[in-house]
């Protein structure tokens, strides 16, 4: 078994209790987070994983300027002697800020100068750090300074990437093909009094047709609500993209599910005679299909690879025999993998949809669902550097992406919210925590604008004043009034989009 263990300081800041110390992993060289157990006691962090075998550690903590963030060390060797927690934290983001900007460079992106300067002064800090390795406070205190100095580097460097690949991709394509599209649970948006700016801001209406908005009763499917988003929204001139057919999560699934949990055969006799009365109901007025999400990680009931192959099968099958001239997709959560170092028999998303993908049944494309900052069942917050290497990962696939964002604009209560999850963002200044989110969103939105693999983008949330998914996700907040990411994403389609 491999242990590594780190040192972490005697003290008990802020930084230190706010860490997200649970949710630490390991995670190889192949980038797929292992199984792992760890231990905070007496300033030590010890994480142990069933193989023997080097690995880098991710941690996310608060970082100056930037709110969370996920960091990693270079790889490392198990060993019983500990490492210095926030020396090796601060030597790994030295390491990813040089080589990327390096290898970037070297392509042609053109670097600020406050990249530069911070890259230095960071650097600095860390060659400090190293050299107070012997005092485990003032060690820590100055890798703490480098790390806050480095992934402010790192979030600059993100940003020319992102901006100058935009540019680049404007002089071949004026206006960009990429979906921006917004996610509803029908009736919305036809009844706020913003339906308007609906429209203004996204070229494509993400309509939940969830099994259990459909089919709340056994048996009985009510389409009127749905009838009624789609109607609003081919009037607009919209493109449709309807699902997930299947979010596999149990405040998403039907109440009487508990009938048929322990039946497999059932299950899937269930949700493919859902899946036939959604398809033949609105096949000619989609243009995509979200079959399903979230079968990758733990669900409301258990099942084993292979009954998972099955659902996503049976439901892409049906889906494509229906409609086959409609693209269809299969969604996957949390793409960095995070939940697979806290369960035994998780399934590697990207080797999911790898077997999907090779499978022959037409799958045509994949989604990714990241939510951020919240507290639970959620991708744990990078930078948009990270993220992009994570969209390069799945670009190895070879078929087109579409990514939902899921960010929270506020914290405590919410009364409409389907998953009440908890976030990682607290404080009493409702605007303050609106501009965090397009703070956190802004830069994400750009990298996948930046990637033409990326075919579409999908805000998971319209109005925190309706019936809706995730907890604080609107564009629009509960008291009814725009936040500022909805001013944004009206200028991206303005100024990008067509």
């Amino acid at each position: 078994m491999g242990q590594f263990h780190f040192a972490v300081p005697p003290d008990s800041t802020l930084l230190l209790k706010q860490t997200l110390w649970k949710d630490a992993y390991i995670c190889g060289i192949e980038g797929v987070p292992w199984e792992c157990r760890h231990k905070k006691d007496q300033g030590l962090l010890s994480i142990s994983r069933p193989v023997d075998t080097s690995g880098k550690l991710y941690l996310t903590c608060p970082t100056k300027g930037l709110g969370y963030r996920t960091l990693s060390t270079c790889t490392l060797m198990p060993s019983e002697k500990p490492y210095p927690l926030f020396l090796e934290l601060a030597r790994g983001s030295c390491y990813r800020a040089r080589v990327q900007s390096d290898t970037w460079q070297r392509a042609g992106l053109s670097l600020s100068d406050r990249f530069g300067e911070l890259l230095e002064r960071g650097t600095q800090q860390f060659l400090d750090a190293v050299q107070a390795a012997n005092d485990l406070s003032a060690c820590s205190q100055a890798a703490l300074q480098a790390i806050a100095t480095l992934e402010n580097a790192i979030a600059d460097l993100g940003e020319s990437f992102a901006l100058q690949s935009i540019a680049y991709r404007k002089q071949r394509e004026p206006q960009l093909g990429t979906l921006l599209a917004g996610s509803v649970l029908p009736p919305s948006p036809t009844r706020s009094q913003h339906s308007a700016r609906f429209v203004k801001a996204f070229n494509t209406a993400a309509i939940r047709l969830n099994w259990s908005i459909i089919e709340e009763e056994a048996g009985r499917y009510d389409f009127e609500k749905s009838d009624r988003t789609i109607q609003w929204c081919c009037e607009q001139g919209m493109k449709i993209l309807c699902g997930p057919l299947l979010d596999f999560r149990s405040e998403m699934m039907p109440a009487w599910f508990y009938l048929i949990e322990d039946d497999f055969e059932s299950f899937i006799s269930s949700i493919t005679q859902f899946t036939e009365r959604v398809v033949n109901r609105y096949r000619g007025s989609v243009h995509l299909w979200n079959c399903a999400t979230g079968l990758n990680t733990p669900g409301p009931i258990r099942l084993d690879d292979e009954q998972v192959m099955r659902v996503a099968v049976a439901i892409l099958q049906t889906v494509r025999r229906l409609d086959p001239n409609t693209p269809a997709i299969i969604s996957f959560d949390q793409p960095f993998g995070e939940y697979l170092a806290k369960h035994r028999d998780g399934i590697s998303a990207l080797h999911f949809a790898d077997a999907i993908a090779r499978s022959g049944l037409g799958m045509a494309g994949i989604g990714l669902d990241v939510r951020l900052n919240y507290d639970a069942d959620a991708t744990l917050p990078r930078s948009a550097l990270d993220f992009g290497q994570m969209l390069d990962r799945w670009a190895t696939l070879g078929i087109p992406m579409l990514v939902q964002l899921t960010i929270p604009g506020d914290c405590g209560t919410d009364d409409f919210a389907k998953i009440k999850t908890g976030t990682l963002i607290s404080g009493d200044n409702k605007a303050e925590l609106a501009a965090n989110q397009l703070r956190t969103a802004g830069p994400l939105v750009r990298t996948l604008l930046a990637k033409h693999m990326v075919h579409g983008i999908v805000w998971d949330g319209w109005a925190d004043n309706e019936t809706h998914v995730q907890a604080h996700s609107g564009v629009i907040n509960a008291e009814g009034f725009p936040r500022p990411i909805l001013d944004y994403f009206e200028r991206l389609r303005d100024e990008l989009l067509t």
